[in-house]
């Protein structure tokens, strides 16, 4: 054999040891560890999962449940023993960051030319891009809306309002329905106004009249403070729920007896003694299985400045240990924005997939609103999901805290009719922004630390 044969079946052999390596590596079975909350009764994963790894089969995901009140232990622990997830639910953005419980995705997302910013929904992106990176991904989408019950409506010989509609016409359409001395009312409890209303008729603020980046709380302008004052109205002039406020004794409406000799222990909307509840897409599937009456939903109402849907998004990240980071970013991608993803879990999760699609793929959408457990108004929320209002819990440090020692006290001191709003609230909300502006930098000098400034 010459030379050059020789050089030339060598040549052969390093290209054929080659190929052979790199099939065998992408044939390889890789395990990944993915943790989050959801209860396996409620949230069950495995049908996602197996429609993950039916396109992915080289790549086998596990899914580790841990109670939501337990999780941050559960990662404190991990990250100690330096054993984290490859792949893990967020519950607090800022936290994760600077403890370095998630990676930078960024330059993943650079390098996918499928990833587009404009299809996500409202800002749900936003929290988990900090100091101009990416560190977690939206998986789950859930928006609240107005549940109507429609034999109320029938009763009273009205219909379903559609789109476009006013705060100031629920009001009086409510109103329609209010009979006090049969126990009729047009809605059962609008707790949850003083949250949703603000962002309505005030620009640049979320939930809570907080604004967008969560530095401080806007109920100090009087365009938000006339908004919460008629929030708690409809809490004492306008809702079943203004029986068991009348006498000023129980912040907890249900509780008061003078509410429970009227409805006892069932809610008012189920004896359809109420139109109206405040709801969230997440119950479809109990609502379809447990619900008697004929309903609907309908979006919440438009103000002056616009119509604000309330939204609930679930980020996920990969562990910065992970010894798969390809694989997890695939799965992450997968669960997040690959309309191939979205498509497939729209069609295995029964009876009803728990989460919206994060994304707009028409085709997954489609899928979505095709399952019978989807009300029809699905479709009309659907409409608003572009300009929707993320929960600002997630990412503003210590708003549980804010909420619990300054807001709700003085909230409670209104609805109970022992205070004025102006001559508690204005209080209240300085503390407040005080304790928010000192929880931010804490949290500033902590990102300084891990990230650098």
């Amino acid at each position: 054999m010459t030379r050059r044969a020789v050089w030339y079946l060598m040549l052969v052999l390093v290209l054929l040891l080659a190929w052979t390596g790199m099939a065998s590596a992408q044939g390889d079975v890789v395990e990944l560890w993915y943790m989050g909350w959801a209860w396996p009764g409620d949230q069950p994963q495995e049908p996602r999962l197996e429609a993950f790894m039916e396109k992915y089969p080289n790549i086998i995901v596990t899914y580790e449940y841990v109670e939501a009140g337990q999780f941050n232990d559960r990662i404190t622990a991990l990250a100690a023993a330096g054993t984290l997830p490859d792949v893990l639910w967020i519950m607090d953005d800022n936290m994760y960051v600077y403890n370095q419980w998630v990676a930078d995705i960024t330059e993943f997302l650079e390098n996918d030319p499928t990833f587009d910013e404009s299809k996500f929904w409202g800002n749900s992106l936003d929290p988990m891009q900090i100091r101009g990176r990416y560190y977690g991904l939206p998986f789950q989408l859930q928006a609240s809306f107005l549940v109507a019950n429609l034999d109320v409506l029938n009763y009273f010989g009205l219909r379903l309002p559609q789109p476009p509609w006013t705060w100031d016409e629920l009001w009086a359409f409510c109103q329609r329905m209010n009979r006090p001395a049969q126990g009729y009312y047009g809605m059962e409890d609008p707790w949850m106004f003083w949250a949703f209303m603000p962002a309505a008729y005030y620009d640049g603020v979320t939930w809570d009249a907080l604004l967008y980046d969560g530095s401080r709380l806007m109920m100090d302008d009087p365009v938000v403070a006339e908004v919460l004052k008629t929030a708690i109205r409809w809490e004492k002039e306008n809702s079943a729920v203004s029986i068991g406020l009348a006498d000023g004794t129980s912040t907890n409406p249900w509780e008061n007896p003078a509410f429970n000799e009227v409805y006892g222990n069932t809610s008012p909307w189920m004896q359809n003694k109420a139109a109206f509840h405040v709801g969230w897409s997440w119950s479809f599937t109990w609502w379809t299985q447990n619900y008697e009456s004929q309903w609907d939903i309908v979006p919440y109402p438009s103000g002056p400045v616009r119509q604000a849907t309330p939204i609930i998004v679930d980020h996920m990240g990969i562990s910065p240990t992970t010894k798969h980071p390809e694989e997890a970013f695939t799965f992450l991608r997968w669960m997040s924005y690959d309309p191939d993803g979205w498509i497939a879990r729209m069609q295995v999760e029964a009876p009803c997939p728990y989460s919206m699609p994060t994304v707009n793929v028409p085709e997954a959408w489609e899928l979505y609103f095709s399952n019978p457990n989807v009300p029809p108004g699905m479709r009309l929320v659907y409409e608003t999901l572009e300009g929707g209002i993320i929960d600002p819990n997630r990412y503003t440090p210590e708003l549980g805290y804010v909420w619990d020692n300054f807001i709700t006290p003085a909230r409670h001191q209104v609805r109970l009719g022992a205070a004025a709003f102006d001559d508690v609230m204005p209080v209240a909300i300085e503390q407040a922004n005080k304790y928010l502006e000192e929880a931010w930098a804490r949290v500033d000098e902590k990102l300084d630390a891990a990230l650098g400034k």
